[in-house]
This record gives structure tokens, C-alpha cells and sequence, in this order.
């Protein structure tokens, strides 16, 4: 019988390890491109990480994982955007992953994580309104829509290239 207890799909030291390489790589390419990855308009092409959830679920970690030390190491908005940024990023991703369990094919599950990826971005926001300072929902719905849509070309350039990948890269392994 096997004991070993399995943490969101990290059940090995090589699961950790890829973990670890991807939350890497998404907080190189988020510090790298500091005046697309913060502020109101947000393009952070590391999103595209996101669709790696589709493939396993040890992504969930180290998505969330390189949000955190990103904004921890990136963000001028502080603690804040730490907290609220990775448990965005968090829930994202757990939305992803069970939605994605009914989808049957790899381009389905990619548009899917990509309209939850946009829906999820309510909650960046929710923190720019709040910081603000100003009338609630205009400075919302404003935030909402740029930050939407700087998250939709990230999730679809993403989308695309994980994709391309994933025909010469077995994700899932």
C-alpha cells in the first residue's frame, strides 16, 4: 500500500521541482516586465502559467507560490496586494482545475481558464477601488475592464504558446 500524502499533486521531489521551476519563471517574467505586471493596466504575460493548471494540478502551488513572492518582491501597493493577489490567484487556479475536469480536450479547458482567469480579475479591482479612494464603482468598473483586459491578451498570447508546447512537452508528467 502506498503512505505517501499527496499535496495538490506534488507527490515526489521532481513534482516539487517542477513546482519550484515554474513558480521561478513566473515571478523571472513578471520582475522583468515591472511596467506591464503592476499597476492598473496589468499585462503580465506570467499569467500564461496559468494554463498550466489544465495539465496538472501541482500547478495550483506553484502559480500561486511565484504570485506571492512576485508581488512580495514587485508591488508598490504592499502587503495588500500580497494577500489579496495570491488568494485571487488561488482561487483562480482551484476554479480552474475543477471546472477544467469537465472540459474534454486541451483548447476547451485553455478558453475556460482564460474567461475564469478575466472574471477572477474583479478582485485587483476590488483592491485598486479600495486603495483609491475615490467613488467605489466608477474606479471598479474602470480597474475591471483595463485590468480584464490586459488579463484576456496574456491568458490568449499564453494560451497559445502553452499550447504549442504542450504538443512537443508532456505537461501532465
Amino acid at each position: 500500500m502506498n503512505s505517501k500524502k499527496s499535496f495538490l499533486g506534488i507527490d515526489s521531489p521532481r513534482d516539487m521541482v517542477l513546482a519550484a521551476l515554474v513558480a521561478a519563471l513566473y515571478v523571472v517574467v513578471t520582475m522583468a516586465l515591472p511596467a506591464l505586471s503592476y499597476g492598473v493596466v496589468q499585462v503580465r504575460f506570467s499569467e500564461m502559467f496559468n494554463h498550466l493548471v489544465s495539465f496538472n494540478r501541482r500547478y495550483i502551488v506553484a502559480v500561486t507560490l511565484g504570485v506571492f513572492v512576485a508581488n512580495i518582491f514587485g508591488s508598490s501597493l504592499g502587503l495588500l496586494d500580497v494577500v489579496t493577489g495570491t488568494t485571487q490567484t488561488l482561487l483562480a487556479l482551484l476554479v480552474m482545475y475543477w471546472l477544467g475536469r469537465y472540459v474534454p480536450n486541451k483548447i476547451g479547458k485553455l478558453v475556460l481558464n482564460t474567461v475564469v482567469a478575466v472574471f477572477f480579475m474583479c478582485m485587483i479591482a476590488w483592491e485598486f477601488a479600495f486603495i483609491a479612494k475615490t467613488a467605489f464603482w466608477p474606479t471598479f468598473w474602470d480597474n475591471w475592464l483595463s485590468i480584464g483586459a490586459g488579463e484576456l491578451a496574456s491568458m490568449v498570447v499564453g494560451g497559445i504558446i502553452i499550447y504549442l508546447l504542450s504538443l512537443k512537452i508532456d505537461f501532465t508528467k
